[in-house]
């Protein structure tokens, strides 16, 4: 068995892909990259980094010893292909789609909800700093709108192609066409001398260098045996170790001082957190890009993670970092308890832990009391469920929402606290007016406001904007019908629930730290599985966080399959309440009593519908997109059908 090592452009394997040379053996898997992967391959892609070499079994003058299809998406010719791709099918078709034909990719994003998109990048932005930043690279959707983490903000979206010029962005599909380079002059005619400059810079280091990059392909001769190509395409395809940018930093502050052992260290952290159980699922690169973002934002203003940054710490750095940053992971943990997130398990977004972190150890640097006052505490209680409820923290993309978050809400929320120091002098001042005034015969005694009144929603005068995130962030009512246990949407309504002051049915207790482990509380149906199946209720219904409440091990074993007139009565016996009492204990989980003792499931589950979705409303501050059709339970914008089965 043979092998050579040639390269191939972009455009030379995207025509061998459109006249049938190269195809894919039959036992390839489907195309299955999901959004943010697709994004991560095209960055670095258009910074001509290197994204791994392909494989493949050159089939030219043989008979066929295994089927063959087209890559997806490409004409099929009806020919035999000259070589057969045995890795690399992921990265080949993302790149045929991205940046071939019309540019739009079938994907799923990283709930597996279908979405269609299409790449951009921002002339402007791309050219910005010396490594093309990630949020230069956007995607919209059908209708031409702005679906991206961060992208620009285009009023009507990108409909045409005098659009796309107008906001000074080009279709990733058109870049390695002449098409490509006309958009760009078209660009250039439309700004000033010194705009002239981004342009050149542009086209020098982003699209000449692109149609210049080059794949390797490992190329297999025909006389590799089927045992061998099998045999192969296993190896290729199986995961090795791979250093992280963990491993990168131990080496550079060895360089710096040998007796210093990053792992070691780390361990020490690591024990300090584990006193922590919401933070067991934090790993030591979460903390590198915690303490990185720390440092970033307080030497420069704005926080970044990205692995260069990280690799830019000293162990100076590092060592003065450490106790803030940990302290701040700890205060996380505190703020996350106080939320009735007890477990790692329960918390939404481990990802949304690090920004949270960063922005509580920042804040404590700057003012130790400043999270005393209701408006900072406000407004981070709404980033931190705007993040949850908009699900922002749940793709790979979110280094960089993390760190514009540090940067924003830190701000956002100092501003909250100038705002109620500035009313409260306010009203102060106000008051001892009105005394003068009294003392002088003057009876007006209107009431004063509360200072803090709307301070947490922000308005278009404060000084600084609410963060991109909190603005962003959207529910849709559909999502109530389609959402899964593992979802930070249903963990998060699990844990406002209880944060609302949730007592537990059979022994009347609110829900807290201290005894939620010995209650061994779970979110536990309503409607018990069999019962809604022998009703005829609907399974959308049946399997909905809406059929779902915090209650003890014991109770969920009491009701068992049993119907809520039956279990209800016998849970009110267990907890000595009288019918009005044990009322108001059902009335705290958000829910009408007199519907589900009537067994009424439809009323119900439309009644607890509203309620969940106001608690949400008034978590993120917001309005949410109403959507639901009651005659078809799984459409709507988030229902169950817009879902990919996995």
């Amino acid at each position: 068995m043979a092998f050579t090592t040639p390269s191939y452009d972009l455009i030379d394997l995207f025509s061998r892909v459109d006249r049938g040379d190269l195809q894919l053996p039959d036992f390839q898997r489907d195309y299955s990259w999901d959004i943010d992967r697709i994004r991560g391959l095209l960055i670095s892609c258009l910074r001509g980094y290197p994204i791994g070499s392909f494989m493949a079994l050159d089939v030219r003058n043989e008979p066929s010893r295994f089927a063959y299809r087209v890559v997806q998406g490409a004409p099929d010719q009806g020919v035999d292909p000259g070589l057969l791709l045995l890795d690399g099918q992921q990265r080949l078709t993302t790149l045929y789609h991205s940046l071939h034909g019309d540019g739009v990719v079938d994907t799923v994003d990283f709930r597996n909800k279908n979405i269609q998109r299409k790449f951009y990048v921002d002339v402007d932005r791309a050219v910005s700093r010396t490594i093309l930043p990630d949020d230069a690279i956007f995607a919209v959707d059908e209708q031409g709108q702005v679906r991206s983490h961060y992208g620009p903000v285009i009023e009507g979206g990108i409909t045409d192609r005098n659009s796309a010029i107008a906001h000074g962005v080009i279709p990733l599909s058109e870049l390695l066409s002449d098409d490509g380079t006309d958009m760009l002059f078209d660009i250039a005619e439309q700004r000033d001398e010194r705009a002239l400059d981004r342009i050149k810079q542009f086209h020098n280091q982003v699209l000449k260098p692109l149609v210049r990059y080059q794949i390797p392909m490992i190329r297999l001769d025909r006389e590799t045996s089927r045992g061998g190509v099998g045999s192969i395409f296993a190896q290729a395809n199986s995961a090795g170790l791979q250093m992280d940018i963990f491993d990168l930093l131990t080496a550079v502050f060895a360089a710096e001082d040998e007796q210093f052992h990053l792992a070691a260290v780390w361990e020490e952290i690591a024990a300090e957190l584990a006193e922590y159980p919401v933070l067991r699922d934090v790993t030591r690169v979460d903390y590198l890009t915690a303490l990185t973002m720390y440092l970033t934002a307080k030497s420069r203003g704005w926080a970044s993670g990205a692995r260069e940054d990280i690799l830019r710490i000293d162990l100076q750095q590092f060592l003065a970092a450490r106790p803030v940053v940990t302290a701040g992971f700890v205060q996380a943990a505190e703020f996350l308890a106080k939320r009735c997130m007890y477990t790692a398990d329960m918390v939404p977004y481990t990802s949304q832990i690090i920004p949270l972190a960063v922005i509580l150890a920042l804040l404590e640097q700057r003012d130790p009391h400043l999270l005393d006052k209701q408006g900072p505490q406000d407004r981070l209680n709404r980033w931190f469920w705007s993040g949850v409820f908009g699900e922002l923290y749940g793709s790979a993309a979110v280094i960089s929402r993390a760190g514009r978050d540090v940067t924003e809400v830190t701000e956002w929320i100092q501003d909250a606290a100038a705002i109620e120091d500035a009313l409260a002098a306010q009203s102060q001042t106000t008051r001892a007016a009105r005394n003068t005034s009294a003392a002088d015969g003057d009876t007006d005694t209107a009431a004063d406001a509360d200072p803090r009144t709307a301070i947490a929603l922000g308005s278009e005068t404060d000084r600084v904007p609410a963060p991109a995130s909190v603005r962003s962030a959207t529910f849709v009512e559909s999502r109530l019908l389609s959402v899964k246990a593992d979802s930070a949407v249903f963990k998060g309504i699990f844990a406002l629930i209880m944060g609302r002051g949730a007592k537990e049915w059979r022994y009347n207790e609110a829900i807290n730290a201290r005894n939620f482990h010995t209650m061994e509380i779970g979110f536990q149906h309503i409607f018990p599985t069999a019962y809604c199946f022998n009703h005829g209720i609907d399974e959308v219904l049946s399997t909905s966080v809406l059929n779902r409440t915090p209650m003890s091990a014991k109770t969920d074993t009491l009701i068992g399959e049993t119907a809520p007139q039956r279990y209800l009565p016998r849970l009110q016996g267990k907890s000595l309440l009288d019918d009005a009492e044990f009322d108001e204990v059902l009335s705290g989980h958000l829910l009408d009593p007199k519907l589900l003792f009537a067994q009424d499931a439809q009323a119900f589950f439309i009644d607890r519908r509203k309620r969940l979705l106001k608690m949400v409303q008034e978590a993120m501050g917001r309005e949410a997109i109403r959507d639901v059709d009651e005659q078809d339970l799984t459409g709507g914008e988030e229902g169950p059908s817009a879902f990919r089965t996995r």
